[in-house]
Order: structure tokens, then C-alpha cells, then sequence
């Protein structure tokens, strides 16, 4: 489901806003994947009619002076930045205190410059990026300009339903074609989870290609297909690097099958990715 969803948080609010003490018996929470498996876990121990839970999809996640540095690459002014969010059409938007605004394609940000340990190794890998023990989830994954929604089951219909017309939805489109950029993709990963460097790619190149990307690159659910196998692809790459012998321990079967395609196997017989 694609629609303007800014009355998401409106809908948790009327599901449950406090705490037990004030009657309440349907709270929600906002979680990454690791935080609502705990919450999951201990659901019926914590005395609660329902439990409902609105979220995105994973993100990667890293340490707050970390996080400024990053910010430090993407303005003269970092300090200033209020506010920051991953598109669909491959941008960065940024917003500014004085009510400036910046958006940065993709293929421009300095990832290729960051250090090894930016991104904690949980979030490289990552077993469940759709985020699948969620009621309702929402982001730009597999929207294309509009928010992207994802309703798993009757709570999630429970809230979007309170929303009531202030959802406009429609059904998600699809365009482009993944394999190249997962390919792409694994063959950076399988650098960087071997300790070598990114490979940039040339400056004068890059408005180019920054320019082809939201037009000839995945859109939509083509987009929302190509983020798991991505992160699928980053997982059996870093733990096969940092705990081989855990391999078939911490990755899980699923994860197994958006890889096959690009040639990555249990048995470890996948040879690198030429180029």
C-alpha cells in the first residue's frame, strides 16, 4: 500500500498513549526488528489486552559521534542540520535551523569514506530487515515519491482504519531492474567484509549516473525487493568473515534463498564477484 501517512503516529496515539497506571490497554511502540522480538517475547507476561506495534523497515544504526562526523561530510554547517531522510527517488533530504533544505543523490555520499566500524556488525547483519513482527509497517522502501505502508495483519488494519481519509492510498507501482545494483552491491560488500577498501566511483561519473538512478534504477516494490537481498547478501558475507564457524548457526534458512541468485552458498564453494 503507497499513501500520505503523516497521521501514522495520530493513529498510535489513538490506539494508546501512557502507561498502565492510566488505564491503558493498548499502548504501542515504535521498534527496530531486534527491540520488538524482545518486546514479542515477553508480550504475554506483560498483562496487556493487545499489544500494538508500528514501525519502518531496519535501519542501520551507529554511535552518535559517529553519526555527527557523517553529518560533518554532508554540509559546511552540521550543526544546523535538523533534520534527515533516506527517498525512494535515491536522495538525501536535509533540512536546515534557518528553514533550508538540500537534497544530496545517493552515489554523492561519502560512504566509501567511512570508517570500517561505522556501522556496528548487528546492523551488517541483519536477518529481518521487512521488520515482520510488526502490526503496520511504514517508510519510503517501496514507495515511489509517497510513503509506503504495510499492513500484516488486523491490528495494523485496527490503526490505519483510524486514520480514516487522512490516508490516501493507492497500489504501489514497480520499474527497473534489481540484479545489477545487488550484484553491485555484493561486490563491495564482499571487499569490505575482507578488510580492503570501497571502490569509489569516479567523480565526473557520479551526477551522471546520480541522474540515471531514479530513472532507470528499481523504483517501487522493485526497490523493496532489492534492500533485503542486499541486506541478506551483506549478512552471509560479514559473518562468514567474522564467525565462520557460527555460519549456519546465525543465518537463518530465509536468508538463504534471495542469495542463491547471486551465487552465494551454504557450503562456502561461491567463488569472489569479477570486477
Amino acid at each position: 500500500m503507497q499513501g500520505h501517512a503523516d497521521g501514522l503516529r495520530a493513529a498510535a496515539g489513538a490506539a494508546g498513549a501512557g502507561g498502565r497506571s492510566e488505564g491503558l490497554q493498548a499502548p504501542r511502540r515504535h521498534r527496530h526488528p531486534r527491540q520488538i522480538y524482545a518486546l514479542r517475547s515477553i508480550e504475554q507476561d506483560l498483562g496487556l489486552d493487545r499489544l500494538y506495534i508500528i514501525g519502518t523497515p531496519c535501519s542501520d544504526n551507529t554511535t552518535t559521534s559517529r553519526f555527527h562526523e557523517f553529518l560533518a561530510r554532508l554540509a559546511d554547517d552540521p550543526d544546523t542540520i535538523t533534520y534527515l531522510e533516506f527517498h525512494a527517488d535515491f536522495h538525501v533530504e536535509l533540512r536546515f535551523r534557518d528553514g533550508r533544505t538540500k537534497e544530496i543523490p545517493f552515489l554523492k555520499l561519502p560512504i566509501s569514506k567511512l570508517p570500517p566500524d561505522f556501522f556496528p556488525m548487528t546492523c551488517r547483519t541483519c536477518v529481518d530487515y521487512t521488520n515482520v513482527l510488526e502490526d503496520i509497517t511504514g517508510g519510503y522502501m517501496g514507495g515511489q515519491g509517497d510513503q509506503w505502508l504495510l499492513v500484516r495483519n488486523q491490528r495494523g488494519d485496527e490503526l490505519l482504519g483510524l486514520l480514516g481519509s487522512e490516508v490516501r492510498s493507492s497500489e504501489p507501482g514497480s520499474a527497473g531492474k534489481r540484479k545489477g545494483r545487488v550484484t553491485g552491491f555484493l561486490k563491495n560488500t564482499w571487499r569490505a567484509a575482507g578488510g580492503l577498501p570501497l571502490r569509489g566511483m569516479p567523480n565526473f561519473v557520479r551526477p551522471i549516473v546520480g541522474w540515471l538512478m531514479p530513472r532507470v534504477g528499481p523504483r517501487g516494490l522493485e526497490f523493496a525487493r532489492a534492500r533485503p537481498e542486499m541486506k541478506a547478501v551483506e549478512t552471509v558475507l560479514h559473518i562468514r568473515r567474522a564467525y565462520p564457524k557460527r555460519l549456519r548457526t546465525m543465518v537463518p534458512e530465509h536468508v538463504w534463498a534471495p542469495v542463491k541468485p547471486y551465487g552465494l552458498t551454504k557450503d562456502g564453494s561461491d567463488t569472489p564477484p569479477a570486477g
